[in-house]
């Protein structure tokens, strides 16, 4: 069987799953705080399991972002330093793709909403289905321009929708409530990215590494590795802690 590591250190709660012939099989929540300390004895554990060592996967596919500055770094440097040491391949999957994949079911189009620089986010709309499709963006986007940004955004990307906000849910992981409260009073379904009692519909994919992984594992069987060396996270802004003068 072919197996895929993912990883996802995106945003506050991470996770890491292990993905067979393209199918997440188990995965393993990293909680605040442990996205650093958590990777090592998680990816043990999904390895063992299976008697797997780390030169016996296929490779490793990391969430790319946009998303937390800090995450990001320790996800990527620690997926490298495993993939240079076992001789593995690296895919970089957008954290975008990754959260339309989880919910693809969920909707007939997807709004996927990720941190921006300040007073902003960066959105895409998504077709929903066996296999999530881009249907416009990423984009940056006022927070309050928002609602009617993809109204008109969908109503483009797809006519018979007639861009109404009903037809379209939204998910992302770290939603302020000042905007998750403006998507819903603008009358959009608002999808809680961790799925449970929260969610708008009681069904929800695993934890967001598992769509790393079947999305990494899709990515690397059509050749679409990357380079260890200049591989870098995505980040969508720019850090708050600059030079002088920069």
């Amino acid at each position: 069987m072919r197996y895929v590591l993912g990883i996802d250190t995106a945003s506050r709660f991470g996770s890491i799953a292990l993905a067979g012939d393209g199918v997440a099989e188990a995965w393993e929540v990293l909680a605040p705080g442990e996205h650093s300390s958590g990777l090592t004895h998680a990816a043990e554990r999904l390895l063992c399991a299976r008697d797997l060592t780390p030169r016996g996967l296929a490779g490793v596919a990391v969430s790319e972002g946009p998303g937390s500055f800090t995450g990001l770094r320790i996800g990527l440097a620690w997926a490298k330093g495993l993939c240079f040491g076992s001789k593995v391949a690296l895919a970089l999957v957008s954290a975008h793709e990754v959260h339309a994949h989880r919910h693809r079911h969920e909707a007939a189009a997807l709004a996927t909403v990720l941190p921006g620089e300040r007073g902003e986010v960066l959105a895409a709309i998504w077709s929903g289905g066996v296999r999530a499709a881009l249907l416009w963006g990423p984009a940056r986007v006022a927070d309050r321009a928002l609602p009617p940004t993809l109204r008109e955004a969908l109503g483009a990307a797809s006519p018979g929708s007639g861009g109404t906000a009903g037809g379209i849910a939204v998910v992302g992981p770290d939603l302020s409530p000042i905007l998750r409260e403006l998507l819903a009073e603008s009358g959009f379904s608002v999808l809680d990215p961790a799925g449970g009692a929260a969610a708008v519909s009681p069904r929800h994919s695993p934890l967001a590494a598992a769509a790393v992984a079947e999305l990494g594992d899709r990515d690397l069987l059509a050749g679409s590795s990357v380079d260890l060396a200049s591989a870098a996270p995505a980040y969508g802004r720019e850090p708050n802690a600059r030079r002088p003068g920069s």
